[in-house]
């Protein structure tokens, strides 16, 4: 097995060079910490993590905190999942998805996701007591939380644009009957595309309804009773999938009867007969600048990070021109 000392002496420096190399390398001049790296590459010496996290103080696990209602196996889940996995594994950082706040172990900093408005004071609150770093899937105004967030406002508006764009001039939209920042921002924005097109707010109806397949489907069989609207905007692709097997199973057909746009593009978007135009967010990128983040914040970066990632329109099969409002 290759030692530091090994690397000492192929590199004719001290082994407290080779240390802080492995260990601090910011404070090693470039060109010696390269030099030191390719020999490190030529002799295929493998750190030892443990030996590294005793020296840095730090437990090298960095705890993912994902609320216990949330299901696991959901596409948002995995895409985040796979995100801070990316960035931490570079680092040779591990991490543990922590459910319940009460389950305390030793970790170096939180990267959370799916809290109701303002839990983040309280998770602060327990971080704080604890002296670990946290940052934020979400937005916050709390200035020791870093943040980074889709632009649920822009994602909602460019969807119920796009339905107005192509004819749709009397929409409704299925809200996620939680109380998260997310489903404000994505009802701020439908209703900024309506008054945009100078349009009655009033007359698009909104339901809330729980987000899942039986969640869309109902809520679209109180929406047909009703029968004055053309276009659904739905403000998740799992709640959009319900959508489409109410509207199928009332004899009527996607987009030429109903038209539909989704918000999330992580998979559900494809699975749907037609398949379903979506707002994409970018799950994956924004996990893995969180898990940057929290490193950076480790490493002693003092500036807070806060900041809005734009989604993307994916056009698919599920909206068409509109002929007429269907009554």
């Amino acid at each position: 097995m290759v030692t530091l000392k090994d690397i000492a002496t192929a590199a004719n420096v001290s082994m407290i060079t080779v240390s802080r190399v492995v260990n601090t390398p910011d404070k090693v001049k470039p060109a010696t910490r390269k030099k030191i790296e390719e020999i490190m590459k030529e002799l295929r010496y493998i750190p030892n993590s443990a030996a590294k996290n005793l020296a840095t103080k730090r437990a090298g696990v960095i705890d993912v905190y994902i609320p216990e209602n949330i299901d696991l196996s959901n596409p948002f889940v995995m895409h985040f999942i796979s995100g801070i996995s990316e960035t931490l594994s570079k680092q040779m950082y591990s991490f543990l998805i922590f459910r319940n706040i009460e389950s305390e172990h030793i970790c170096d900093g939180y990267i959370v996701t799916g809290l109701l408005k303002n839990e983040i004071n309280d998770f602060y609150k327990y971080a704080h007591n604890y002296n670990r770093p946290v940052v934020l899937f979400g937005h916050t105004h709390l200035p020791e939380v870093d943040c980074i967030d889709v632009d649920n406002i822009a994602g909602a508006k460019m969807a119920a644009e796009y339905l107005l764009n192509m004819g749709h001039k009397r929409l409704a939209m299925i809200n996620v009957d939680e109380d998260k920042d997310y489903t404000a921002d994505r009802l701020t924005g439908f209703q900024q595309a309506i008054k945009g097109h100078h349009l009655p707010v009033e007359d698009m109806t909104v339901i809330s309804t729980p987000n899942n397949f039986d969640g869309g489907y109902q809520a679209t069989k109180k929406l047909l009773r009703k029968r004055n609207f053309s276009g659904i905007f739905c403000a998740t692709d799992t709640i959009a999938l319900g959508v489409s097997n109410a509207i199928t199973e009332a004899s009527l057909k996607i987009p030429k009867d109903i038209s539909i746009v989704g918000f999330d593009g992580l998979g559900h978007h494809l699975l749907n007969t037609p398949k379903l135009t979506t707002i994409q967010q970018p799950v994956f990128k924004i996990g893995s600048m969180l898990a940057q983040t929290l490193l950076n914040k480790l490493n002693g970066e003092k500036r807070r990070t806060a900041g809005l990632v734009e989604p993307q329109l994916i056009i698919e099969d599920s909206v068409t021109k509109n002929g007429g409002v269907y009554l």
